[in-house]
């Protein structure tokens, strides 16, 4: 008697995990944010989920012509969590930008719960944060979670840690590229604003320590800025990047600057 019940059960979850809505749930889950979701193919993936390949992630809301997240394959499974809560969530495996995304999604409180884990992710091939004017190597990993509202950035909340490798920025600003080197930062979000708690790089051209906020609008490209930072430059690349110190307020060092204005137009003081 165990053993047809167990094998029952077997048969339940291998039936309940084929016939997932998969695609029809992120799309669910993605639409709240602004996006939406397509795919090319499905296909049972064992022992629970399904794969899908050519996965593109498009903004609803902006006239760009290229979606912002592309991968080549994704493992999906629905969360165990969601299905405690009768609410449906999916956990989702990715290849993404030449590292692994894993990212759990699903609906909270009339808004959308994510927490993610990235690994080495290369961030001079994604699309979802460009800097105005200017482009970025390096990869980027990192962990945290948040709460997104569908209609007010005002409700947001969430936290988390990214840490950077070999990370070097490319400026019209300056002659040469600027390397970074490495990074670690903690944010937080709340009421509409992205508080950077801790930023420090090591190991490049520059050391840069900074905190400060990024308050959000509905256009990235607006949001705007109030943050502190301080440069100081390693000795080797003083006269490599002395153009932009030039058109620095004043010179690197333990004097901080001011970044204010908006993310497409900066200001420094």
């Amino acid at each position: 008697a165990l053993g047809y019940a167990a094998f029952g059960l077997v048969l339940f979850v291998a039936f309940l995990f084929a016939t997932f809505p998969y695609t029809a749930t992120l799309s669910k889950v993605l639409a709240p944010m602004g996006f939406e979701f397509s795919s090319a193919s499905q296909s049972i993936r064992f022992p629970v989920g399904a794969e899908l390949t050519d996965v593109r992630v498009s903004s609803m809301t902006s006239a760009a012509a290229y979606p912002v997240i592309e991968c080549p394959v994704i493992t999906i499974a629905p969360s165990i969590l969601s299905l405690l809560k009768f609410q449906p969530g999916v956990r989702v495996k990715a290849s993404l930008y030449d590292g692994v995304a894993i990212v759990t999604i699903r609906p909270s409180g009339g808004g959308t719960a994510i927490s993610y884990d990235l690994d080495a992710v290369n961030i001079a091939r994604q699309r979802l944060f460009v800097l105005p004017g200017a482009a970025a190597s390096g990869t980027m990993s990192g962990h945290g979670e948040l709460w997104l509202s569908p209609a007010d950035l005002e409700t947001d909340t969430g936290d988390g840690e990214m840490s950077g490798a070999g990370l070097t920025i490319m400026s019209a600003l300056a002659s040469a590229p600027i390397r970074l080197g490495n990074a670690q930062a903690k944010f937080k979000l709340d009421r509409g604003a992205l508080t950077i708690m801790e930023l420090k790089t090591s190991g490049g051209d520059l050391t840069v320590v900074a905190t400060g906020t990024i308050q959000l609008a509905p256009d990235p490209a607006h949001s705007t800025l109030a943050i502190q930072f301080t440069l100081v430059p390693a000795p080797a690349a003083v006269s490599r990047l002395g153009m932009l110190f030039a058109l620095l307020p004043h010179p690197p060092g333990p004097e901080p600057y001011q970044l204010t204005g908006t993310l497409f137009a900066p200001r420094i003081s």
